[in-house]
This record gives C-alpha cells, sequence and structure tokens, in this order.
C-alpha cells in the first residue's frame, strides 16, 4: 500500500501545480487506484501461471504412472 500512496501524492502534487485543487484530487486518487489495480493485475496473472505450472506437474505424474500412493500385493496372497 505504499507504493499506491507514495504514487498518489506524486500525482497530487502534479494535478496540484497543473490544475489547482480540483486537479490534486483526481490525479492523486486516479494515480493510487491505478498502481493498486496494477498490482492485482500482475499478482492475478503470477498467480495463475504457477497454478498452470503446478497442473502440469500432477498430469505428468498421472501420465508416467508414479504416484506417491503405493499398492501393497502382499494383501492379496492371503
Amino acid at each position: 500500500m505504499l507504493g499506491a500512496l507514495s504514487a498518489g501524492k506524486k500525482a497530487a502534487t502534479y494535478g496540484y501545480k497543473k490544475y489547482g485543487v480540483p486537479g490534486a484530487v483526481v490525479a492523486s486518487t486516479g494515480g493510487a487506484v491505478g498502481v493498486v489495480v496494477a498490482k492485482k493485475g500482475a499478482k492475478a496473472i503470477v498467480e495463475s501461471k504457477a497454478k498452470d505450472a503446478t497442473d502440469d506437474e500432477e498430469s505428468d505424474d498421472s501420465e508416467t504412472g508414479s504416484s506417491s500412493e503405493t499398492y501393497d500385493d502382499s494383501a492379496d496372497l492371503e
């Protein structure tokens, strides 16, 4: 959240110098919201790629027949 506040402050300074108080309000709000949206978007993309990689690893295990669970044949001999 510190990044969004920092970006909002810089945007408010720019907006105030160019358009006065209304410009500061609009610019700071837009700047802070823009940073938050960008961070959430980037996080969603990274998580989806990580999930895809995990799914690929699980599908590779099922194709080769390897599994963490083992089957005990000796139980059938009794």
